[in-house]
């Protein structure tokens, strides 16, 4: 709907990317006007009625509808071109608008108040500014292969941070801030900004290379990053920036100046160690020791040199090809952070508060993976590099049999140079560590659900043990997979079914049906059918024999010995009448299930782990 607002006598087209308040300050300067004749005749407001002293005007971060309309009516500006030409299309990709107030939160991506500035392009544009260099994110010029200016360097202020004064012709390439120490109506500063010094970058160095990356996905700020570290899919551009970010804070933190060095040339490195050395801006209110460590969490490098090396920082970890070279390329950042005094645990790597992709989260895990304790490693699961927190996983306990299935017992227990066990009970603890990952569940609760009388002292010495193996990450990497398959597939045994059920049977087997077959296959039988009893309620069950009814379980060392030399020596004939009297203990309690199952990994999951054996099919 037309305003009836006159077109402006002369017009002068928008350059691509040109930010809005640049294009209508430019056309002020063409018509030789005051800047508010422009505002006045477009029916923008030059000052914000809220605010006493004069800000950026909210129609440079988003244009209302009516607004858009008017410019359109008054300049034949096309609606889209405008929107382009503030932050709008940025808004929750690269830049956290307040839709409220039209007010960029600073506090989230590393939003910031003002303009950086390439001398050497105001020069080539006669004044020209591109609305990306609002952005926290534009640190460098790729054309002149400098960095960005922050300030002007005749009164040290950020440019555009204000609106330009409303009764002066704009003067584009210089400087529109007030003079210093000049009085409550000061003159304005008037600094050709062409001739601001920058500093030069290599124009194929990391840092060049890292504002291409980000130029090129500023282009389309709402197309997913495709980097390996996101998957097949990519992130969202906001996700990258905001590991980007969390990362830049470690970076600007904890980095020492050696660690550096690769990223930058030498005069970059010292400008980012002077505003490490005092980061809060002149006339900042907060007292020095008032400044804490995590200050960039909340607000964006004030210094373009220490934005360019922290995003280059953490490019070089985010630009990883997968989550574990992505956490070796991040080790050296950890290792500053645990240097400091600060306690790391896998949940805390980040700076509080600061939601990071699940990605970034799994790499900082494993990049302190043979720092963790063997329960973090298997309850972050760091041993498959997974992008999944704990959780709580306590139906599991349900799919596994007190001692692990024997198969996976002989491929996972660590085991002397003599080829002995390294730990006794070994299936038992192995079936708790299978519980404990990717669990929440403390570990005497862990205990209590997989029906063993281990302690928990046990399971903890057992996984230190463990990670003194040569090939610790590679059973660790088993027991995850093992875990994992269970969550995915389920199992077709409820074994706390059958504990519960026939734990404290003292009998299981016909005592002359088994004397009787005895007599007929050996020529020394045993009367008594004790390791039969035990060979039932083990497989029944899933529970060592030990922890049977004290009728049956061996009490000694030597009888478990010769319980084990039976299991091995069963002849087919034994074979099929116990399965035919656990599958008849299984029909009396209306129980659908196999006598014994064995859970089977593909053999593509298990290459180049190195285990003790190969699993072979179940043999009684």
């Amino acid at each position: 709907m037309s305003t009836g607002r006159r077109a402006l006598p002369i017009r002068c087209a928008p350059q691509p990317g040109e930010a809005l308040d640049s294009w209508l300050e430019f056309t002020a300067a063409r018509l030789t006007c005051p800047f508010t004749d422009v505002l006045s005749a477009l029916g923008l407001p030059n000052r914000e009625t809220a605010r006493a002293a004069l800000v950026l005007p909210a129609w440079t971060i988003r244009l209302t509808r009516d607004e858009r309309a008017a410019i359109t009516e008054v300049t034949g500006i096309a609606e889209d071109v405008l929107t382009a030409m503030t932050l709008q299309p940025f808004d929750g990709h690269a830049v956290d608008i307040l839709p409220r107030h039209r007010r960029v939160n600073r506090r989230v991506l590393w939003g910031r108040a003002g303009s950086r500035f390439c001398p050497s392009c105001l020069a080539d544009t006669g004044g020209r500014w591109p609305v990306t260099w609002r952005l926290s994110w534009s640190f460098a010029c790729t054309r002149h292969h400098v960095l960005l200016a922050d300030r002007c360097p005749a009164c040290h202020r950020i440019p555009r941070l204000r609106s330009h004064p409303r009764r002066d012709t704009p003067r584009p390439g210089q400087c529109s801030s007030a003079a210093p120490d000049s009085g409550p109506r000061p003159p304005r500063c008037h600094h050709p900004l062409t001739d601001t010094p920058a500093t030069a970058i290599p124009a194929d160095g990391p840092l060049a290379e890292t504002q291409r990356l980000i130029d090129t996905a500023l282009t389309t700020p709402s197309r997913p990053v495709h980097w390996p570290l996101y998957g097949p899919g990519g992130a969202p551009l906001n996700m990258v920036l905001r590991d980007t970010k969390s990362l830049g804070v470690l970076v600007l933190n904890h980095a020492t100046p050696t660690d550096l060095r690769p990223l930058a040339p030498p005069d970059v490195l010292d400008r980012v160690e002077r505003y490490r050395a005092d980061p809060l801006p002149a006339g900042s209110p907060r007292a020095p020791d008032a400044r804490h460590g995590d200050l960039h969490s909340y607000a964006a490098p004030g210094d373009a040199a220490a934005t360019a090396v922290a995003v280059t920082a953490a490019f070089r970890i985010l630009r990883a090809a997968n989550i574990r070279s992505a956490a070796r390329a991040a080790q050296w950042l950890t290792d500053r952070m645990a240097a400091s005094g600060k306690p790391l645990y896998p949940g805390n790597v980040v700076a509080p508060g600061v939601a990071i992709s699940p990605a970034l989260e799994a790499a900082l895990r494993c990049s302190r993976e043979t720092k963790l304790m063997p329960v973090a490693r298997l309850r972050h699961r760091t041993d498959v590099d997974s992008t999944r927190p704990p959780a709580d996983h306590n139906a599991r306990a349900r799919l596994l049999p007190t001692g692990l299935w024997p198969e996976w017992t002989l491929r996972l227990t660590p085991r002397h140079a003599s080829g002995r066990p390294a730990a006794q009970r070994a299936d038992e603890l192995l079936a708790v560590a299978c519980l404990l990952a990717g669990n929440t569940t403390p570990i005497r609760a862990e205990v209590r659900l997989t029906g063993t009388t281990v302690s928990s002292h046990n399971v903890s010495t057992f996984l230190a043990t463990l990670t003194r193996h040569p090939h610790s990450a590679d059973i660790l990497r088993t027991l995850i997979l093992l875990a994992d398959h269970l969550d995915a597939h389920g199992a077709p045994i409820d074994y706390a079914r059958r504990r519960a059920l026939f734990t404290t049977r003292p009998q299981f087997i016909d005592a002359r049906a088994w004397l009787e077959l005895q007599r007929r296959l050996r020529s020394n039988p045993s009367p008594n059918p004790v390791h039969a009893e035990r060979w039932l309620f083990h497989t029944l069950t899933g529970s060592p024999a030990h922890l049977a009814h004290p009728d049956i379980a061996p009490s000694t060392s030597a009888q478990r010995q010769h319980y084990q030399r039976f299991r091995w020596r069963i002849l087919p004939a034994e074979a099929e009448l116990l399965h035919h009297t656990a599958r008849r203990l299984l029909d009396a309690h209306d129980i659908d299930e196999p006598v014994q199952w064995t859970p089977q990994l593909p053999d593509r999951a298990l290459n180049g782990l190195h285990l003790w054996a190969r699993p072979t099919q179940h043999q009684p």
